[in-house]
């Protein structure tokens, strides 16, 4: 197969933020999934939610009728919440780690419930305020109060419009998400990675200019980080790298060249 050369797909100046999706990315279950299942409507919801994140995007309509169906209490957000912490992706914590240790900004962007997404991110040591999600509320009973529906990310282009309002002038960005409201983003980011993790998204792969194939995150540290910065990685950091790197020489990452045709890099 041809081997396309590291100089062709290695950022050549240094990314600045990292933006991550939850669902389905830093954590492998869906999340509105898994509460609709709690309540016995897992089968509508499904249905909005596949249709949504494999060829049409989010929107305010299809959001506020997958919460009505489900109208989540109290305690399932939090149940929702260490179910996101116990089914992390495989090399999220090495890859959040290593982009910490070069100060690189990094933000969790969902449209998913804040709340349930907020244990997890500090687990990982990112800060509440770099969650971009949805607050829902409560009446004092615990029970299913409503929404914020001024939350750009329950409309469509909404992660593309929270990217743009976070960046500032002259910041290089990369956003790795599963969806299709992950990829209609990439125009407002510097560079896109696709995900297939245990869901592949058929639009997602095809359109996308790198797509991990694989359920381990770690290749997007090679997508991520210059030929420099990964050249001074010692230790645990070093091993990650070398890891994803190796997942991409396997043909494990999708790698669109100019002719507008992936080639797995093997």
């Amino acid at each position: 197969m041809l081997h396309i050369r590291p100089e062709s797909w290695m950022p050549k100046s240094p990314i600045d933020v990292f933006f991550f999706d939850c669902d389905s990315t830093l954590s492998l279950i869906e999340g509105i999934d898994l509460l609709a299942s709690m309540n016995d409507v897992a089968e509508p919801v499904k249905a909005i939610t596949k249709r949504c994140m494999s060829t049409t995007g989010l929107n305010l309509a299809d959001y506020r009728k997958r919460l009505d169906y489900i109208r989540p209490n109290k305690m399932q957000i939090k149940q929702l919440a260490a179910n996101y912490s116990t089914h992390l992706t495989p090399g999220v914590k090495e890859v959040i780690r290593l982009f910490h240790s070069l100060d690189k900004k990094i933000f969790i962007i969902s449209g998913g419930i804040k709340s349930a997404i907020v244990p997890m991110a500090k687990d990982l040591g990112i800060q509440p305020d770099r969650v971009l999600a949805v607050d829902i509320y409560f009446n004092d009973d615990g029970s299913y109060q409503g929404f914020d529906q001024k939350n750009e990310l329950t409309q469509a282009n909404g992660k593309s419009i929270c990217i743009a309002n976070v960046l500032k002038e002259n910041e290089r960005s990369l956003l790795l998400g599963d969806g299709f409201s992950d990829w209609e983003a990439q125009d407002f980011v510097t560079r896109f990675v696709g995900y297939a993790g245990l869901n592949p998204k058929a639009w997602v792969q095809t359109h996308s200019d790198f797509y991990i194939l694989q359920t381990n995150i770690m290749p997007v540290l090679a997508l991520g980080l210059t030929n420099e910065e990964q050249q001074n990685l010692t230790g645990e950091d070093k091993a990650s790298y070398a890891a994803g790197l190796d997942a991409i020489k396997k043909g494990l990452v999708l790698i669109k060249e100019p002719d507008n045709v992936h080639h797995p890099n093997s």
